[in-house]
C-alpha cells in the first residue's frame, strides 16, 4: 500500500458559501455540461492540486480523460463519501472549524463521478454524535442542493444517510428528549472481534469502561471477558471503496481526529463504544468540574465564560480523571484501532477475513480548522490545507506533525500492539514521503522541524503531545 501523502496549501483560507459549490473554473475533465463558475470556490482546484501531487493519472492530466480515482475506483462499484459530522453547532466559533465543508464534498464527490463512470452508486453518510441534528449539518454543508444538481444535471441519485439509529435533545446540558430515527436502511451488523480487539491486549477492568453519555448496562453486554463488539452499518461494509473525508481537528479525549476517529461514525449504536475507563480508585471521588457545573447551569448569563475559565483552571492531572479528557486516556485508542481494524477487514456480512476488504482514500479537511477544546468546541484555524492519501494511518500520522504534535506521544500511535502495526500499516514513520507545493513539508515526514502550523492542543493534552524541540 501507498504511503506517500501529498500536502496541498492554497493561497486563501475559507470556503465558498454557495452550493452546490460549483468549480473556479472549468476544468478540462469536469463531467458536466453546466459551465457555471464560483471564484471563491478554492477547494475544488486545490483538491485537483493535491491529486496531482500523488501523481494520480498523471499521464492524462489537463485533459479530458483525467481520472484521478480511476486507479481503484471503477464502474458498477458502491462508494461511501464518509465526512465528520459530529455536531451542528460550536460554542466557541462557527462549523466551519467543527465538520467537513460541503464543497470539498461536492469536489470528491465529482471525482468519484468521473471514474464510476455513471455506473454504480455514490452515497454520503455519517452518523453524527446523538445530539447533532442531521438535518441542520445537512443544509449547512449543502448536501440536499448537491443532490438536487445531480439529479437534474446527470440523472444520477446521491443517496445521503444518518447512520444514527437515536438522537437527544438537551437542556442544560442534560437530555430531555430520545428521538428514535430511522438509521441506515441497510441496516446494521454486529461485529465481534474476540482476541483481535485492542481491549484484550492488557488486563482491563471492563466493569470500569465507559462511553460518551453511554448506558452502562449496554456497554458491559458487547465489552466483556467474552467479547469485544461493535454494531457496523451495513451500508459501510457493502460499500467498495471508502472516501474518507475528516476535519483536521484537536480532540479531548485522543489527542487528534482525523481519518482514525472518524469512522467512529459508521457504528449505529454509540453505547457500545469505550471512551474512557472509570477507575476504581477513583470511584466516589469528587470531580471538582461537574460538581461546580450543577451550579453555573443555573446561571446562564456566566455559564460560558465561567465555563471556559473553570476547565483551564481545574486542569487534569493524573490523579483527576473526568470522562478521559486527558493524555491519560487508555481506552479511546482501542476504539479506534478496533474499528480500523473492521475497516480494513471485515466483508460485506461482518466476517474478518485475512485480506483487506475495501479500498480507502482519504482527503484531510485543514481548510478552516479546529484547536484547543476539540472536538465540539475549538476554535478555528485557518490553515488552508488539504492532505489526502491511501493509508489513514500514514495521513494521520503526517496531519498529526503538520499540526505541531509528534505522532509517537499520540496513544494510539504509540500504542498499538505488534500485530496491529504490521497488518495496519507496515512501515517506519520514517519512511513516510510528503509530497507538497510547500518547499519544507516536500520531504520526508522525518525531516520536519519546529511546530509547523503550530495548533494549540485540548487543555488535558497540554504538554504532553507537542513537538519538543521549536528551535529548529
Amino acid at each position: 500500500m501507498r504511503q506517500d501523502v501529498g500536502i496541498y496549501k492554497q493561497k486563501k483560507s475559507y470556503y465558498s458559501d454557495k452550493a452546490p459549490y460549483f468549480p473556479s473554473a472549468v476544468f478540462e475533465e469536469y463531467p458536466f455540461n453546466d459551465r457555471r463558475i464560483d471564484k471563491r470556490n478554492e477547494v475544488y482546484a486545490s483538491l485537483r492540486h493535491v491529486l496531482r501531487l500523488l501523481g494520480l493519472d498523471s499521464e492524462r492530466f489537463g485533459t479530458r480523460e483525467w481520472n484521478p480515482f480511476g486507479s481503484f475506483i471503477s464502474p458498477g462499484k458502491a462508494v461511501l463519501l464518509k465526512p465528520n459530522f459530529v455536531k451542528h453547532s460550536s460554542e466557541n466559533a462557527g462549523v466551519e472549524g467543527l465538520i467537513t465543508h460541503g464543497s470539498l464534498i461536492r469536489a470528491a464527490t465529482d471525482y468519484v463521478y468521473i471514474a464510476l463512470k455513471g455506473k454504480g452508486r455514490i452515497v454520503i453518510a455519517d452518523g453524527p454524535m446523538d445530539e447533532g441534528d442531521f438535518d441542520e449539518i445537512a443544509r449547512f454543508t449543502g448536501l440536499y442542493e448537491i443532490k438536487k444538481f445531480y439529479k437534474e444535471r446527470a440523472n444520477f441519485d446521491i443517496e445521503i444517510y444518518d447512520l444514527r439509529q437515536e438522537q437527544v435533545i438537551k437542556k442544560n446540558e442534560e437530555i430531555v428528549k430520545r428521538i428514535r430515527l430511522k438509521g441506515d436502511p441497510a441496516g446494521y451488523t454486529a461485529i465481534d472481534l474476540g482476541k483481535v480487539s485492542e481491549f484484550k491486549k492488557n488486563t482491563l477492568d471492563y466493569s470500569s469502561l465507559r462511553g460518551s453519555e453511554c448506558r452502562h448496562d449496554i456497554m458491559s453486554l458487547h465489552h466483556n471477558e467474552g467479547k469485544d463488539e461493535y454494531l457496523i452499518s451495513n451500508t459501510f461494509l457493502r460499500s467498495d471503496v471508502v472516501i474518507n473525508l475528516p476535519k483536521m481537528k484537536t480532540h479531548r479525549s485522543s489527542g487528534v481526529t482525523l481519518a482514525l476517529k472518524n469512522m467512529v461514525g459508521i457504528t449505529g449504536d454509540r453505547n457500545w463504544l469505550p471512551h474512557f475507563s472509570e477507575c476504581p480508585c477513583h470511584q466516589g471521588k469528587v470531580d471538582p468540574e461537574k460538581e461546580i457545573m450543577k451550579l453555573l447551569k443555573k446561571m446562564f448569563g456566566l455559564m460560558k465564560p465561567l465555563r471556559d475559565r473553570l476547565r483551564q483552571f481545574v486542569g487534569v492531572t493524573e490523579s483527576t480523571i473526568r470522562s478521559g479528557n486527558w493524555y491519560g486516556n487508555d481506552v479511546i485508542w482501542r476504539t479506534i484501532i478496533d474499528l480500523a481494524h473492521i475497516r480494513c477487514y471485515a466483508d460485506k456480512n461482518g466476517v474478518i477475513r485475512k485480506d483487506r476488504q475495501r479500498r480507502s482514500f482519504v482527503i484531510v479537511d485543514g481548510i478552516i480548522a479546529g484547536e484547543g477544546d476539540g472536538p465540539l468546541n475549538p476554535f478555528l484555524k485557518q490553515c488552508g490545507v488539504l492532505i489526502a492519501g491511501f493509508n489513514d494511518f500514514c495521513v494521520d500520522i503526517t496531519a498529526s506533525r503538520l499540526m505541531g504534535f509528534d505522532p509517537i506521544k499520540i496513544p494510539k500511535f504509540k500504542n498499538i500492539s505488534k500485530d496491529k502495526t504490521h497488518k495496519l500499516y507496515n512501515f517506519d514513520f520514517k519512511e513516510i514521503q510528503c509530497i507538497s507545493n510547500i518547499k519544507d513539508w516536500s520531504k520526508n515526514l522525518d525531516e520536519f522541524k519546529g511546530r509547523c502550523l503550530n495548533f494549540k492542543p485540548h487543555y488535558g493534552w497540554k504538554g504532553h503531545i507537542e513537538v519538543d524541540d521549536v528551535k529548529e
